[in-house]
C-alpha cells in the first residue's frame, strides 16, 4: 500500500506549523467591566451571569447578557461582559464584535482592547492583535495578561527578538508561569535558526528556558515541549501520549488537540485522527492543515474518493500547502483522473523526499497517454533516485 501522503507531508508540515501557546485571561480581569454597577441593569441578573462564567458555563451567561443588552444597548461595560463571556465560550469572532461595539461607545476602553487583542491571538491573527495589546500596555504597563498575549502575538508574527524581550520581563514578574518559559524557549529556538553568528548563544538561552520549564510542576506547556521533542525524533506514538497528557491538563486546548491529530496521523492511527478532527470541527475549529489531514487519512485508508473534497478545500484555503497538492494528485491518479492529477503532482515535486513523487508523476503521464512527457518523467525519477542513493550510501 502506498503511503505517499505520509512521506510527502512531513517536510511541508514542518514548514507551515506555527508553534503557539495561548494565555488564559486571569479571573481578576473577567469582570473589570462590571465594576460600574448597580445604576444599570438589575444586579441580580448581573451576578447570576458572572457566576455562570466563573463556573465554566459561559454559554448560559451569554443568553442573560444578550437579554440585558436589548434593554441597555448603550452600555459599553455590559457589552464588554458579553464579549468576555463569548471569549470564555471560545466564540472569538463574536467576542471581537462585542468589544468593537464597546469601543465605539467608549474609545480606548482598556478591557475592550485587551479582549479584542486576546481574541485575535486565539484566532492566530497576530498582526491585528499587536497594536491593540500595545495600547493596553501603554495605558497599564503592569498589566501582565496583556504583556503575555503581546509576547505570544509577536512570536506568532515571527518578531522573535521583541517577543523574547517581553517574555524575559515576564520571567521576572511571574517566574512560576510555564507559558513564559515555554514561549521564551520557542523564541530562542527561532533566533537560533535565524542567527548563524549567535547560534551557540541562543541555543544555551533556549536550553535554560526549557530547563526552567521542566523544573516547574507538570503543565500543559511542559507536555507540549516533551511532545515536540518526541516528534522531532520521529517517536510519534510517544508524542501522542504527551499530547494526550497535555489535553488531560487542558481538555479544550486547541493547540494540544491539533498536535495530537498530527501525531496520530504520523503514527498511522488514521481512524483515531479522523475522530479527533470531527470533534474539533464540532467545536468550530478548522484550518487548511486539518482539511489536509482529513483528506490524507481517507487516502491512506484506501478511500481516495472521500479524500478529494477535503484536499481541494485545503488547497483552496492555502495554495502553498504542498503536502495537500501531493495527496490530491495521488488521490486523482488512483481514481482514474490522471490528467487532472498531473498539475498537482508537478506542484509538489519540491517536497519529494524519497522519489515517490517523481514516480507518481511518471505514472500519471503514462496513464494520460502523454508518452514523451512520461519518458522525461521516468528519466527524472531515475536521476533523482541515483542522487538519493549517492547522498545516502
Amino acid at each position: 500500500m502506498l503511503r505517499q501522503a505520509d512521506s510527502w507531508s512531513s517536510r511541508s508540515l514542518r514548514l507551515t506549523r506555527q508553534r503557539r501557546a495561548f494565555p488564559r485571561i486571569g479571573v481578576g480581569l473577567l469582570f473589570a467591566a462590571t465594576a460600574w454597577a448597580q445604576a444599570g441593569p438589575p444586579s441580580e441578573q448581573l451576578r447570576r451571569a458572572q457566576e455562570l462564567v466563573l463556573q465554566g458555563k459561559p454559554e448560559q451567561a451569554i443568553t442573560i447578557y444578550q437579554e440585558l443588552i436589548q434593554t441597555f444597548p448603550n452600555s459599553p461595560d455590559l457589552l464588554m461582559d458579553l464579549s468576555i463571556a463569548q471569549f470564555k465560550a471560545r466564540h472569538y469572532r463574536n467576542s471581537i464584535e462585542q468589544a468593537k461595539a464597546a469601543l465605539k461607545l467608549q474609545p480606548e476602553l482598556p478591557s475592550a482592547n485587551l479582549f479584542l487583542g486576546a481574541s485575535y491571538v486565539e484566532l492566530g491573527e497576530f498582526g491585528a492583535a499587536i497594536p491593540l495589546l500595545r495600547k493596553v500596555l501603554e495605558a497599564q504597563p503592569n498589566e501582565r495578561n496583556a504583556r503575555l498575549m503581546l509576547a505570544e502575538a509577536l512570536s506568532g508574527a515571527r518578531q522573535y527578538e521583541e517577543a523574547a524581550e517581553h517574555f524575559q520581563k515576564l520571567s521576572e514578574l511571574v517566574p512560576d508561569n510555564p507559558k513564559v518559559w515555554y514561549g521564551l524557549g520557542q523564541c530562542y529556538d527561532k533566533l537560533f535558526q535565524q542567527s548563524p553568528g549567535q547560534r551557540q548563544h541562543y541555543r544555551e538561552l533556549a536550553r535554560q528556558a526549557y530547563n526552567r520549564l521542566i523544573e516547574l510542576p507538570r503543565s500543559r506547556e511542559s507536555c507540549i515541549h516533551a511532545a515536540e521533542l518526541r516528534a522531532e525524533s520521529g517517536e510519534w506514538v510517544e508524542a501522542a501520549k504527551e499530547w494526550r497528557e497535555a489535553l488531560r491538563i487542558a481538555p479544550d486546548d486547541g493547540r494540544a488537540r491539533a498536535g495530537l491529530v498530527r501525531a496520530l496521523y504520523r503514527a498511522r492511527d488514521y481512524t483515531a485522527a479522523l475522530a479527533l478532527i470531527d470533534s474539533m470541527r464540532k467545536d468550530g475549529l478548522d484550518s487548511a492543515e486539518l482539511k489536509f489531514l482529513t483528506g490524507a487519512c481517507w487516502l491512506n485508508l484506501e478511500q481516495p474518493e472521500k479524500s478529494i473534497p477535503y484536499l481541494e478545500e485545503a488547497i483552496q484555503a492555502d495554495g502553498y500547502l504542498l503536502s495537500a497538492q501531493a495527496a490530491l494528485g495521488q488521490a486523482l491518479l488512483r481514481t482514474g483522473k490522471a490528467r487532472e492529477a498531473i498539475p498537482h503532482l508537478k506542484a509538489a515535486l519540491s517536497i519529494d523526499e524519497d522519489g515517490s513523487g517523481h514516480f507518481q508523476l511518471f505514472r500519471a503521464y503514462e496513464a494520460a497517454g502523454q508518452t514523451e512527457a512520461a519518458k522525461q518523467a521516468l528519466s527524472d525519477y531515475k536521476e533523482f533516485a541515483k542522487r538519493l542513493l549517492l547522498s545516502n550510501p
